[in-house]
């Protein structure tokens, strides 16, 4: 594999974010992961829900498929302030 391929575990597509306090779901179409990180960016029309970056201590679980075609599931997710850039990149760790 070349350092330019991107492995298929790291492309996440059908990504649902949902918050596991009020448990609603938001629809985030494509994410990617990165160092250890996921990483959601919005193109289109798709924007990110203002409680998501409402309060720091909200946690989120992310599901989705991964590139390889595996159900993926991340628990007890923070969005990571440092790394987000609204409104088209939200970083969660």
């Amino acid at each position: 594999m070349s350092a330019t391929t991107t492995a298929p575990a790291t492309t996440l597509v059908d990504v649902v974010v949902t918050n596991e306090q009020t448990r609603v779901p938001w629809h985030a179409g494509r994410a990617s992961i990165e160092g250890g990180a996921i990483i959601v960016t919005l193109t289109g029309r798709r924007t990110v829900p203002e409680e998501t970056t409402e309060s720091p201590h909200s946690t989120f679980t992310i599901t989705a498929i991964d590139g390889g075609g595996r159900a993926r599931r991340f628990d007890g997710l923070k969005v990571d302030r440092g790394g987000t850039r609204l409104p088209r990149r939200v970083v969660f760790r």
